[in-house]
Parts: structure tokens; C-alpha cells; sequence
């Protein structure tokens, strides 16, 4: 009897020595969680792994703790964590197989004997070395004959490279353990398997667009999208790099934490990136709406780091809708550029994967969900998520480049066949020369007759002007065509005049016996008839290269449109507005210039029609500035200028002079018909009405006047406005 009371007291004293026990009634395959209050107490002592312990005076802890939140109670960053599990006599004689995950560098004690040690601790010399959190630990373990596992856990823990202000690598629990039997099925999720691969397959594909932008920014180094994109790319490969990582080589809590640290701020900088490569490829201005969705990236950025209770969400997910919200808004203003729906699709597309995925990310939407997904297609969805915009930008700059190499291969083509088509000139050009000296009076001839053949054309086509002129500018322009033709006109008379003198005094020359004939003035003779007949011969095309032009510009109009130089229209008809004026007031002279635009393509309108606008509008600058000159105004310079340029999808000319001006509440009228500000008799006041009409009616623009009448600073601009 004595002997039972001491077993029985015995029992008692080991059951309180115990203060945290775990009994298992069953266990399935699917293992019983040891995530229950287990005892704990700071510092280091060897003995504290000894089964028979008394820890009843040990302080109860929650091992699923963050490490973060346990620093305080570790000043030597050493502790001790015991449990004691009992298995009913059915189980006894299995084995049982113990997994766990741990954010610290530990030894594993059971029933006493170590039997696994991971991480490193300060007493081998060494810092500590916490283990990555996502590592999976196994160990098979049996009971004692009595049916106990004492499991006894020494750990360390680090505090550097955890922690950056409030914020703390995720994930990062102290210590968590489930038992199972010893032939469960530990074989890891589908989900831990497969996602390392995925987040290296998709960061093997953002670097491997991060590699083409790159090269494509190189290629073209004033296009700021391959840039941004580029850098954009480069960041989600980051982020995407360091999910593969956490799950295969980083080994240590130190690696754990500033991969997690990278790929957590690759997802703000990157999205940043990618509205800039949005405002590039839209050329938009980075103003007050970029400012404030990129400071408000920058405030999820901080808030992170400010509380530690923020989710990965708040800097993950959070950029990611403001920044593909603004881009959308971009889009939507600029839907019709070129090439816009392949980024228009892939943020449609990104906008419904993002959605998905915060309906299965958010518990609280759970109850809208149409079907059940699994951890890892979620993922997939997130990661094709961040992947549309990258990739349809992409598809953009993939295009474009495609398209330019395009057009640079035509422009090649043309230019080899313009250059074919020179030498062939060229080459036609010094046959014609070799035998240009036997048909020296024939070619006196035919250009004679060319010459007034052209003239003969050039009365017919003033004819036709005449009877078709619907604006008072007829006697400016006929005025302005005879001016520059008579220069040309005048040296051939007077070099035709001289070649026959010359040719006269050749046959003298000839005609006298051998012995009296002076070889030496013949010579020069001829030779001052080739000079004469080389001066014809230029004249009369210069002559002739005005007929043609003209002959180009007052045919008979059919109506339609066709594609026209604008610059050289322009040129020309402010040319011939100033001959003209000059022509009947030879002491009036101004200053006219024109500035076109090399780049202007050619517009479809009915060149006729756009001619007679243009010089309608010249004849009126040249009249205001001959006004204003003759009111003899100190220092006053007369000056006309016409200037060409793209607007958009338009042509814009605008007509410039710095005469009189027209007052203010005459702007509103001089769109009317037969409304005029010269003098009774001087106008018909139907030129602006007319050219009102054709460029609104006629060619869909818009035509509109600038004016003051203010001197000095008087002037008077009109502003022509043709689509495209």
C-alpha cells in the first residue's frame, strides 16, 4: 500500500511538471495542428531539454506569433519552447511524423535527445541565422513507452534584416508544427509546387520584354515609352523573380526578408513606370492628374511602412488600381490614335483579371462568387493581371517599329528610283549637249517658236482666268504673271536681235576671197553666237517653266480634289500678289516672307479654288500695307508673311500683315457679301465672301480673322483650317 501511494504521488509531481500537454485521441492523414499554447521561457540553459523538466512556472505563449512581436521578451535573443504531447496506447507503437515551419535558428529536442538542428546560433560563433519561414521541416518521431513526445525547442532569433519602421517581412511566425501519421501523404500542395515556377516563368518574360525595350530605347533614344516600359518590365521581372526565390534558394530569414522587401517595392516603381510609358505612347503632359496618382502610389508606399498591420495588398494591389484607372482615363480621351487598341485590350483585359482577383483575395466578398478557385489559379489570374499591360504596350511598340521599317524600306525603294531616274536625265542631258553644237539655228528656231507658242498659251489661259475670275484680284494676278514672264522675254528678244548681227557679219566674213578672210574673228564670232544661243536656250526655259506652272494653276477646273502642295500653292500666288501690285504702282515695295512647313503632307482639295482664296487674301495684305505706307508713318516697314504648319489632323495657313487693321466691329462683317472697306469703286466686297464659302462649304475648314487697329501694333491675320 505505501508503494502504490508513492507511484500514485509520482504521477502527480510529473503530470505539474508539465505545464502545457496536448493529448491526441486520433489522428488522420490530415495530422493534428501543435499551433496550441505551448510553455516558453527566455534564455539558454542545456537541462531545459530534459523530458522529466519542471515548467509549470514557464510563461504560456502562442509559438504562431510574429517573431517581431517577441524581440521584447528575448534581451539575449535566446529562448525555449516545450510541449508535451500524449498518444493513446492504440497509437503507441507508430511512428508519427512531425513537419513544421519556424522563422528562428533552432534545436529540436525529443524526449530529451536532439534530434534536428537548423539555422545557426551565436554560440557557434557566428551571427544568428534565422531559416527562411517558407521551409518545410520533417522529422519522424516515436513516443516513449509511456506514450509521451516531449518536444523541447531552443531557438534564437534575429533582429536585422527583419524590420524596415513598421513594416515587417511577412510570414515571419516563430514556430509552426503539425503532427501526422507516419505514412500521411506530405507530398507539397499544387500550389507550393507549381508557384515557384510560375513566378519564374513570369519574370523570365517581363525580362525577357525588359531586354527589347531596352534594346528598341537604344534604337530609338527619343522615344520615351521603350524606357519606361523597359523599366516597368524590369520591376515586375523583379517582383515576379523574388516569389520564385522565397520558395527554392533563399535558405535564411535574412535573404527571406529583403527578397520579400525587393519584390514588395518592384510593384510600385514598376506601375509608375507604366503610366509613364501611358503618357508617352498618348503624349500627354505629366501634370496634375499623373502628380496625384503617383503621389497616392506614394502614400500607399509610406502607410505600409507606418503600419504594421497593413496587408501586401495596400502596396501591391493598391498601385495597381489607381495606376491602371488613370491609364484607362488616358485611353478613353485618346481612343482613336493609331495603335491604340492593342493597349486598349490589354487594359480592358487587366481590369477584369484585377477585379477577379480582389473577388477571391477579399474573404468578405466571398459570398458573390460564381465559382471556386484555387490559390493558385488565383495567382495565375493576378500574374497574367500584371502581365496584359506590360505585354499590350508591348504589341504597341512592336507594331510601330514594324510599320517604320515599312516606310523606311519604301523611301529607300523611291529613292533608288529617283536616283536611277537622275543618272538617266544626266545621261540624256550630255547627249544632248554633244550634239547641241550642230543644231544651233535650228534650236534658234524652235525655241523661238516654243517661246511664242507659250505666249500664244499664256494670252489663251489669261483669257480663260478673265471670263472664270469671280474676285476682284483678276488684274493683280494677269499683272504678276506678265511681270515675271518679261524678264525672260526681254533677254531672248535682245539676244536674238544680237545673234543676228552676228550671224550677219559671219556671212560678210565668208563671203570675202580666202586670202582677206580673218580666220581669228570668225572664230570669235561663232563663239559669241554659242554664248547668245546658250542664253536663248535658258531664258526661254525659264520662260517656259512659268507657262507650265501657271498653265497647271488656271486650267479648266473639273471640281474635284485632288492632292495639292499647299507650300508651293502659297509660294507662288503670294509671288504673283506682289508682282501684280507692283506692277501698277512701281513705287510701292514691302517686304513679304513665307515660312511652310517642309513636313506638310499633301492636302485633297480643288487647287484652283484654294488658289483664288490665297490670293484674294495676299491682294488684301499688299493693299493694307500699301495704305499704311502712304500715310507716311515714321519708321514704319511694310512686311506680308504666309506661314504653314500641321495642327493635328489639319493644315493651318495663316496670312499676316501689319497694315491698317481692321476695327473691331468690322470683324464680324467682312464675311459678307458685298460688304468692303476700300473706297467706292475699289472692291466689289465679294472676294472674302467667296473665299468664306469655298474653304467652309467647299473643303469643310473654318476660315477666321485676328485684327487690331491699334498703332504701332496694327495688323491683320487670317487663319485658314484644312482637314486633313
Amino acid at each position: 500500500m505505501p508503494r502504490i501511494c508513492f507511484v500514485l504521488i509520482g504521477w502527480l509531481l510529473c503530470r505539474l511538471a508539465v505545464a502545457q500537454t496536448v493529448t491526441v485521441e486520433s489522428l488522420a492523414d490530415s495530422g493534428i495542428s501543435l499551433r496550441t499554447t505551448w510553455a516558453f521561457r527566455a534564455g539558454d540553459d542545456p537541462t531545459w531539454s530534459q523530458p522529466n523538466l519542471a515548467d509549470r512556472d514557464w510563461k504560456p505563449i502562442d509559438p504562431t506569433q510574429l517573431v517581431a512581436d517577441l524581440l521584447p521578451q528575448l534581451p539575449d535573443r535566446l529562448g525555449w519552447l516545450r510541449l508535451r504531447v500524449t498518444i493513446p496506447k492504440a497509437l503507441r507503437t507508430q511512428a508519427f511524423t512531425l513537419r513544421w515551419q519556424q522563422t528562428a535558428a533552432s534545436d529540436l529536442f525529443v524526449n530529451g535527445q536532439l534530434r534536428r538542428r537548423t539555422g545557426v546560433f551565436p554560440t557557434d560563433g557566428q551571427p544568428i541565422q534565422a531559416t527562411n519561414p517558407f521551409r518545410r521541416h520533417t522529422l519522424v518521431v516515436r513516443p516513449d513507452s509511456t506514450g509521451t513526445l516531449t518536444l523541447a525547442l531552443r531557438f534564437a532569433v534575429q533582429d536585422d534584416g527583419l524590420s524596415v519602421g513598421q513594416y515587417t517581412a511577412p510570414d515571419s511566425h516563430l514556430f509552426l508544427a503539425t503532427l501526422y501519421p507516419a505514412d500521411a501523404d506530405l507530398t507539397d500542395s499544387f500550389m507550393i509546387r507549381w508557384q515557384p515556377i510560375a513566378g519564374a516563368f513570369t519574370a523570365g518574360l517581363f525580362f525577357v520584354l525588359f531586354l527589347l525595350h531596352t534594346v528598341f530605347r537604344f534604337y530609338n533614344t527619343a522615344d520615351r515609352t521603350n524606357g519606361s516600359t523597359a523599366l516597368a518590365c524590369f520591376c515586375f521581372g523583379v517582383a515576379f523573380l523574388a516569389i520564385a526565390q522565397l520558395f527554392t534558394l533563399v535558405d535564411t530569414q535574412t535573404a527571406y526578408a529583403r527578397w520579400t522587401l525587393l519584390g514588395t517595392l518592384a510593384y510600385p516603381v514598376g506601375y509608375v513606370a507604366l503610366l509613364t510609358a501611358i503618357y508617352a505612347i498618348f503624349e500627354k503632359k505629366m501634370g496634375l492628374n499623373y502628380g496625384i496618382v503617383v503621389g497616392l502610389v506614394g502614400l500607399c508606399v509610406v502607410f505600409f511602412f507606418v503600419r504594421r498591420d497593413t496587408d501586401l495588398l495596400w502596396i501591391e494591389f493598391g498601385p495597381a488600381l489607381l495606376v491602371t484607372a488613370e491609364c484607362s482615363r488616358v485611353m478613353l480621351k485618346a481612343r482613336r490614335q493609331w495603335g491604340g487598341e492593342f493597349i486598349t485590350a490589354g487594359m480592358v483585359a487587366a481590369l477584369v483579371l484585377f477585379f477577379v482577383y480582389c473577388l477571391y483575395s477579399v474573404d468578405e466578398l466571398a459570398f458573390i462568387r460564381p465559382v471556386a478557385l484555387t490559390r493558385f489559379q488565383v495567382q495565375i489570374i493576378y500574374n497574367t493581371a500584371v502581365l496584359c499591360i506590360p505585354l499590350s504596350i508591348s504589341l504597341y511598340v512592336a507594331r510601330s517599329f514594324i510599320y517604320t521599317q515599312r516606310r523606311m524600306a519604301g523611301q529607300l525603294l523611291e529613292v533608288q528610283r529617283l536616283s536611277k531616274q537622275s543618272f538617266e536625265q544626266e545621261k540624256e542631258r550630255q547627249q544632248l549637249l554633244a550634239s547641241q553644237k550642230q543644231r544651233l539655228e535650228q534650236q534658234v528656231a524652235e525655241r523661238t517658236a516654243q517661246l511664242q507658242q507659250s505666249l500664244d498659251e499664256l494670252r489663251t489661259t489669261q483669257n480663260q482666268l478673265v471670263q472664270k475670275e469671280k474676285m476682284a484680284s483678276l488684274g493683280e494676278l494677269t499683272a504678276g504673271i506678265a511681270h515675271e514672264i518679261q524678264n525672260p522675254l526681254n533677254f531672248v528678244n535682245n539676244f536674238s536681235e544680237v545673234s543676228v548681227d552676228l550671224l550677219e557679219e559671219l556671212r560678210e566674213e565668208r563671203t570675202r576671197p580666202a586670202p582677206q578672210r580673218d580666220a581669228e574673228l570668225e572664230e570669235e564670232l561663232l563663239s559669241d553666237l554659242v554664248q547668245n544661243l546658250s542664253k536663248i536656250q535658258h531664258h526661254g526655259q525659264r520662260a517656259s517653266g512659268i507657262v507650265r506652272s501657271m498653265l497647271q494653276h488656271s486650267r479648266s477646273s473639273t471640281g474635284q480634289r485632288e492632292p495639292t502642295d499647299l507650300n508651293a500653292l502659297a509660294e507662288e500666288y503670294l509671288r504673283l500678289s506682289y508682282h501684280g501690285l507692283r506692277a501698277k504702282d512701281k513705287s510701292f515695295n514691302a517686304s513679304f516672307e513665307a515660312e511652310l512647313d517642309p513636313s506638310l503632307p499633301p492636302v485633297s482639295v480643288v487647287g484652283q479654288d484654294i488658289g483664288r482664296v490665297l490670293l484674294n487674301l495676299f491682294n488684301n495684305a499688299f493693299y493694307a500695307v500699301q495704305q499704311r505706307k502712304q500715310q507716311d508713318e515714321p519708321g514704319y516697314q511694310p512686311a506680308v508673311r504666309v506661314r504653314t504648319q500641321r495642327v493635328g489632323s489639319s493644315v493651318e495657313i495663316r496670312v499676316r500683315d501689319n497694315g491698317t487693321g481692321i476695327p473691331e466691329d468690322l470683324q464680324r462683317k467682312i464675311f459678307q457679301p458685298f460688304f468692303t472697306t476700300k473706297p467706292t469703286g475699289s472692291g466689289t466686297g465679294l472676294g472674302l465672301s467667296l473665299s468664306y464659302d469655298i474653304i467652309t462649304k467647299a473643303h469643310a475648314g473654318t476660315l477666321r480673322v485676328e485684327s487690331s487697329d491699334q498703332r504701332p501694333d496694327a495688323f491683320t491675320e487670317f487663319v485658314i483650317t484644312l482637314p486633313i
